[in-house]
Parts: C-alpha cells; sequence; structure tokens
C-alpha cells in the first residue's frame, strides 16, 4: 500500500472522529401511559382474599376476574405471575419485556378469565387500550427444536382466544365470579392459530403479538380488561400478558361552544335597533303638514256676512242705503239729517203714531150710532 493511500484512510478515520453519525434513541411506545404498573415489573400480590384461590397471584394495580359454571369443562382460573429469575431462566420466551409477566390458566378445563384496571380519563375522550399477548395451548408438550421452549399443539388445540375490553362507564365486576358489564366494547379475538410463527430457519414459535380497542369515554374513568377464553378442555390453556398501554384523545367542542356563543348577541342587537328608530322618526314629522287648517279661518268673512244684512233689516222699511253714503261725504254737517239723531228719529215715530191713532179713533167714533 502507498503512503498516499494510507494517508487517505487516516484522514477518513480522524473526519468520522470528528463528525460522529446521529445518536438513536429510543421512543416510548405509550407515552403518557395513564395506567399503573403497565410493564408487569413493578411487584405482585397474592388474590385470595379478592375470591380468587390461595394460591392465585397478580401483578400489583391489576384485579383478577373469572367465570366458571357456564359448562361441565369450565373452571376457575389460576393466576400466576411468570418470573423468568425465579425459575433460573434466561430465556425471555414467556415475558414480552423485562422480566415478568402475568399469566392464568386452567389444565383439562376451559376458563372465561382474565385481569382489569380502572383508570380515570376526560369524560368524552377516544380512548385505545392495548396489551401483549402470548397463547400456549394444546393436548400434548412440544418442544420446539428452534429454541428449545413449549409451543402449542395445533393438532389439538384449545381453540384459545384473546380479547380487550373497554367499559367506558367505569364499571367493575362485583366480584371475581362475576363477568365485566355487558357495556364493555370488546376487540376482535385473536385464535391460537393466528400466534404460531417461523424463524429463519423454518423452526415454530409461539409469538407475542399486540391486540387492541377503542371506546369513547362515558364518564370520568373506564375500565380495560384483558381476557382470554379457550373452548375446549386439553390439557394446557395458557395467556401471557405484558406491556400494556392507554392513549387518549381528549375532547375539544367546549373551546368551540364558547367561541360560538359570544357572536350571538351582536347580530340580534344591531337588526332591532335600526329598524325601530328609523321608521317612528318619520312618521312624526309628516303631521306638520296638517297646519293647512289655516284655510279653516275663511268662516270669519262668512260670520260677518250674515251680521251686515241683520243690521240692515230695520233700515229697509226706511232708505237707510242713502243715508250711509251722505253720512261719510261732509263730516262737518253730521247730525242734521234725522236718520243720524236717534231721538229724532223715536220722537218722529210717537208723532207718526199718535198722529195715526187719532185718525183711526176719529174715524171709529163716526161709524157708531148716534146715542139719540
Amino acid at each position: 500500500m502507498s503512503w498516499r493511500r494510507i494517508l487517505n484512510v487516516v484522514l477518513i478515520l480522524v473526519v468520522l472522529a470528528c463528525f460522529p453519525g446521529p445518536v438513536m434513541v429510543a421512543q416510548d411506545p405509550c407515552p403518557g401511559n395513564p395506567l399503573a404498573n403497565a410493564s408487569m415489573e413493578e411487584g405482585s400480590r397474592s388474590t385470595g382474599g379478592l375470591g380468587t384461590r390461595p394460591s392465585s397471584i397478580v401483578v400489583n394495580a391489576w384485579n383478577p376476574w373469572s367465570v366458571w359454571g357456564y359448562s361441565q369443562y369450565s373452571h376457575e382460573a389460576e393466576f400466576d405471575v411468570e418470573d423468568i429469575t425465579r425459575l433460573d431462566r434466561y430465556s425471555t420466551y414467556r415475558v414480552h419485556t423485562g422480566s415478568y409477566s402475568q399469566k392464568f390458566s386452567t389444565m383439562f378445563g376451559v376458563h372465561d378469565a382474565g385481569i382489569y384496571q380502572r383508570v380515570a380519563v376526560p369524560k368524552g375522550s377516544l380512548v385505545t387500550f392495548s396489551i401483549w399477548v402470548q397463547i400456549y395451548t394444546g393436548e400434548e408438550s412440544m418442544i420446539s427444536d428452534g429454541n428449545n421452549e413449549r409451543i402449542s399443539d395445533l393438532n389439538h388445540p384449545g381453540n384459545y382466544r384473546v380479547y380487550v375490553g373497554i367499559d367506558p362507564f367505569g364499571d367493575v365486576p362485583p366480584g371475581v365470579g362475576a363477568m365485566p358489564s355487558e357495556r364493555t366494547v370488546w376487540s376482535d379475538p385473536v385464535l391460537d392459530r393466528e400466534t404460531r410463527r417461523y424463524d429463519d430457519q423454518g423452526m415454530p414459535y409461539d409469538a407475542w403479538v399486540q391486540i387492541q380497542v377503542q371506546a369513547k369515554a362515558e364518564a370520568d374513568h373506564i375500565t380495560v380488561y384483558a381476557r382470554g377464553r379457550p373452548e375446549f378442555p386439553v390439557k394446557f390453556n395458557v395467556s401471557y400478558w405484558d406491556d400494556a398501554c392507554l392513549t387518549y384523545v381528549a375532547p375539544t367542542p367546549a373551546a368551540t361552544a364558547t367561541a360560538e356563543f359570544t357572536p350571538t348577541p351582536a347580530p340580534t342587537l344591531l337588526p332591532t335597533f335600526t329598524p325601530t328608530v328609523v321608521p317612528t322618526a318619520r312618521p312624526t314629522e309628516t303631521p306638520p303638514p296638517t297646519e293647512t287648517p289655516l284655510p279653516t279661518e275663511t268662516p270669519l268673512p262668512t260670520a260677518t256676512l250674515p251680521l251686515r244684512p241683520t243690521e240692515t233689516i230695520a233700515p229697509t222699511e226706511s232708505p237707510v242705503p242713502t243715508s250711509t253714503p251722505t253720512r261719510k261725504a261732509p263730516p262737518s254737517g253730521a247730525g242734521s239729517e234725522p236718520g243720524d239723531n236717534p231721538f229724532m228719529l223715536l220722537t218722529f215715530a210717537a208723532l207718526w203714531l199718535t198722529a195715526a191713532g187719532y185718525i183711526g179713533w176719529s174715524l171709529w167714533k163716526e161709524r157708531q150710532p148716534s146715542a139719540g
């Protein structure tokens, strides 16, 4: 190798040392998980006081449930914790992560059983619950040549089905022998045959599979369930459970409802004010044209017209009209005419009446017969 080639290799190594590649950070598979002891690694306790068999053990924060008596082969499930450190085993075949997993089983029988946990979530949230499970079932004890572990006998299986469920109202079974609420939403079942896998050499094994379910929270608490239910009472009906996860999407309509409320009063006030004020102001201005009644004062001449004729009624018997022009013409000769002085008129009338009376009386006297 030439010295130039050696120098190039050294330069490449120096550059790689100065500029290392990006550091890969493991991400949390279930961020913000509100479940307690979701990994099954935080201890366990005996659940005989809860109604299970005294020998049953369940991981902390989870509770057992089991139903039996629904058929002649149904039995109460036996609960236990798979602990690879206790069994001096280094294989993690029966746990998904860590050293522990929860299991429940029956031998030569069937069961309907599982574990549950009640969790607080916002009401109306869309909740997703998932958990990893491994099924071991069958009549024969079969050993895998690939990992030297027991695997399910799928020639004579128990038709073991596993489910997960969410009770959106947060109800819990009243006791170990009671079923979960009828309102529980269950996932589609996964059958034992569906968990069979093969390694690179074509050797079979029982795989861990993740199953999940979604539901809307109808209360401020929900209850999540793991469930195993074999159909046939074969020798081995066992399921292992590990690494539970719960996520939710909280509802958001509350914020949008308040935003929609504020604009509604504004449009309702504006229309009510504008139409009422403008129309009422204009009609009130129209009455002023009613001042035209001024022409109604014309009756005043009509009132004076009849008064003047009434004053001329008395003089119609005497030539009163001729007196009016003479009275206006000579202002200095006022009172020289008899019609201008009322006393003279009365005197003249009295004399005239006296004369007329005397004449009348004389005529009447002459017509009377004489006394002789």
